[in-house]
């Protein structure tokens, strides 16, 4: 499929998708949107990607929605600006079964800021910067911010953030919890695409598959029914191959070579 407001690139198992409205520091479209998701059903679909990087070109990550669209949709009514919410928006990628890492290049507000909040790891630039935004806009907590970032950075930081829109940087975003990482400017891609493969190629796609439904369903999950589901994926994993696998390299004191059977 070819794009045109991101980048695709699949290598050493890890897919890089990199959103490409530079002049606009990656400003939001529907188009993007589309390609977005596109891209990383693709990633998910295919065997030779283990792990998805979602990153900005140029300077910013996401400056958030498009101001064109945002100004379209303040002057229709609430009823016709209704058929711009999409049910699940980056939600759904709690459900791709590969890790999703959120390498933040730089400026990442509003619908900007959501999208890590959705992916597995969130790596920052030093030069990222952090906004909600929408309290500034006349907005709401959009698209489940208010379920998934108290559960991020704790309710006391994401009320300070979201009340109040304030811009933070990499380095407080590291302190609250909201990334977990922070690499140097400087070759920050390259960083962060050597960690996506070394978690490609050293540890079980299989393991990684059932620990991220384990943790996002397990959310949602009381103790005894998080431990009974526990029961029933070690039992399942003890006739796979990369259990197998897992066992062998370790004695046999080699390289690991995971199918993700």
């Amino acid at each position: 499929m070819t794009y045109d407001q991101i980048n695709y690139e699949a290598a050493d198992y890890v897919a890089t998708i990199t959103l490409n409205r530079p002049d606009k520091l990656n400003a939001w479209t529907e188009k993007m949107d589309q390609e977005i998701g596109a891209a990383v059903r693709a990633a998910s679909a295919d065997d030779q990607v283990r792990v998805i990087i979602v990153t900005g070109a140029g300077k910013g990550f996401c400056a958030g929605a498009d101001m064109s669209l945002l100004s379209a949709i303040s002057q229709e009514s609430a009823q016709t600006a209704g058929r711009f919410l999409v049910d699940r928006k980056h939600a759904w990628f709690l459900s791709v079964p590969k890790p999703i890492i959120a390498a933040v290049n730089g400026p990442a507000v509003g619908l900007g800021f959501i999208v890590p909040l959705y992916c597995d790891f969130r790596f920052a630039s030093e030069k990222a910067r952090f906004s909600v935004i929408f309290s500034k806009r006349g907005l709401v907590a959009e698209y489940g911010l208010a379920w998934m970032l108290p559960r991020l950075v704790g309710v006391t930081n994401a009320v300070e953030l979201m009340f109040t829109s304030k811009m933070i940087d990499a380095g407080e975003a590291l302190r609250i919890g909201l990334v977990s990482r922070v690499f140097p400017e400087e070759n920050f891609l390259g960083a962060v695409q050597e960690f996506a493969r070394e978690l490609a190629s050293t540890v079980s796609p299989r393991s990684l598959r059932v620990m991220k439904q384990q943790i996002y369903t397990g959310l949602a999950q009381n103790l005894d029914q998080a431990y009974d589901a526990a029961l029933e994926e070690m039992r399942g994993s003890f006739g796979t191959e990369d259990f197998r696998e897992g066992v062998a390299h370790f004695l046999e004191k080699r390289a690991p070579a995971f199918t993700g059977r």
